[in-house]
């Protein structure tokens, strides 16, 4: 009853009209739009930047970082109380009353623990949400961020269901389960990924291919070719209804790779930003990065999950406790490991950045295009220039829009 009415509260609070944004994004575009090249590639990075906004991106740090530990730690300590106060023994025992099959209650078991988590982080998920409006970096209105939270636990639920209902259907079944585990979640990552394109995006965003008479499509076309992806699929998805950040990004795995820009990007940014952009996600395309990351990533997962594993073989069993009631206290323990594993994850990913941004460099040789598209970017995500050493490799997953000004202009490292 508590719950519902706290639940009832904080609807309440969500539907309320949010303030105005920090600063209009025409404004933003235009000033940034009309910076003579010459001066993006002389002036000093923080001359680039509008004063105004970086300022307040330092005020949006204060509370983002406290935010996300506090998500972060609201679903450990969520799943840790619903094992300890006996909650998860009888929610298996409400599920195995309705439901006969073993398979299922164990799919249905492991999805409700992520709703568990999802609901226990919601309040840390809304103030994020609510910081970024007020300060206008994301612009989805209540509806929108109520549907894509549930949308985005619903897929994160039947994915956990699924692996939960798999792995203990090895543990049945033979003691090599722990091998098997590992293979299966390698290809579960690639059958995400390949999926993700065609199945997951559509449920977010509106995407469709980029036309063939766009003016921006033949420029693309020849920096396709040149970069040797001549045929690269093209899709354009409306991420405005989000945030007026301009996006490019790479999606999908063998015949479902693709590369997506975001509409803000071709209404917004000049044509040599969007080739730039464009061209860093030919990098990845041709690298592959994104399938170096989804590997990287279920390896650290699997590190999470085994040392979980072990630390709650090592406390003690409750009385109503078996393996699928533990399954709420293994959890939990994945959370800490999951926070301690990120820079570890983050740092991978800033070296593929990294040489994203060199071969965007090389491939379009139009530096003073690359200096513009990190400058907008900063002024529209509110993103700090130069970041403290320690904020990078725990929380940056590419490197400071600070250094990579710096090398685009050819300067000196401001972010040592």
């Amino acid at each position: 009853m508590r719950f519902s009415l706290l639940l009832i509260v904080l609807m309440g609070v969500l539907l309320l009209r949010p303030p105005g944004a920090a600063c209009a994004p025409n404004s933003v575009d235009r000033r940034v739009s009309a910076i003579p090249a010459r001066i993006l590639l002389t002036a000093p990075f923080d001359h680039l930047i509008d004063r105004r906004r970086q300022a307040a991106s330092h005020r949006l740090r204060r509370y983002d970082r406290p935010i996300f530990i506090a998500w972060a730690l609201s679903q450990i300590i969520g799943l840790f109380v619903v094992w300890s106060g006996g909650y998860a023994a009888r929610l298996r025992d409400a599920v195995r009353r309705r439901v006969r099959n073993t398979l299922a209650v164990r799919f249905i078991f492991g999805a409700l623990l992520t709703y568990v988590a999802a609901i226990a982080s919601f309040p840390a998920s809304f103030a994020h949400w609510r910081v970024d409006l007020a300060l206008g970096t994301a612009l989805e209105t209540s509806a929108g961020w109520v549907r894509d939270g549930f949308v985005n636990a619903t897929v994160d639920a039947v994915v956990v269901g699924v692996v939960v209902a798999a792995i203990f259907a090895l543990v049945d079944r033979t003691r090599l389960w722990y091998i098997y585990a590992t293979v299966g979640l390698f290809a579960v990552t690639l059958l995400l990924a390949f999926l993700e394109p065609v199945t997951v995006a559509p449920l977010y965003n509106r995407i469709r291919p980029l036309p063939v008479h766009a003016a921006i499509r033949k420029p693309l076309d020849v920096l396709a070719a040149r970069a040797g992806i001549v045929g690269a699929p093209l899709e354009v998805s409306d991420t405005s209804r989000r945030s007026r950040a301009v996006a490019a990004d790479i999606a999908g795995f063998g015949p479902t790779k693709r590369i997506v820009l975001g509409d803000e990007l071709l209404a917004d940014a000049t044509q040599g930003e969007v080739l730039f952009l464009a061209a860093r996600e030919f990098g990845h395309y041709a690298h592959g990065d994104d399938f170096r990351l989804a590997l990287v990533w279920t390896f650290l997962f699997i590190v999470a999950t085994a040392a979980a594993v072990l630390i709650a073989d090592r406390v003690p069993f409750r009385r109503d406790d078996d393996s699928l009631a533990r399954l709420a206290l293994v959890f939990a323990f994945m959370g800490i490991g999951g926070l301690v594993l990120t820079p570890v994850y983050n740092g991978y990913s800033r070296n593929l950045e990294s040489r994203a941004d060199a071969y965007a460099l090389a491939l379009t040789e139009n530096r003073a295009a690359a200096v513009r598209a990190y400058v907008r970017i900063a002024d529209e995500t509110l993103a700090p220039l130069c970041p403290s050493r320690a904020v990078r490799i725990y929380f940056y997953n590419s490197p400071p829009l600070g250094t990579r000004i710096a090398k685009a202009a050819q300067h000196r490292n401001p972010c040592p």
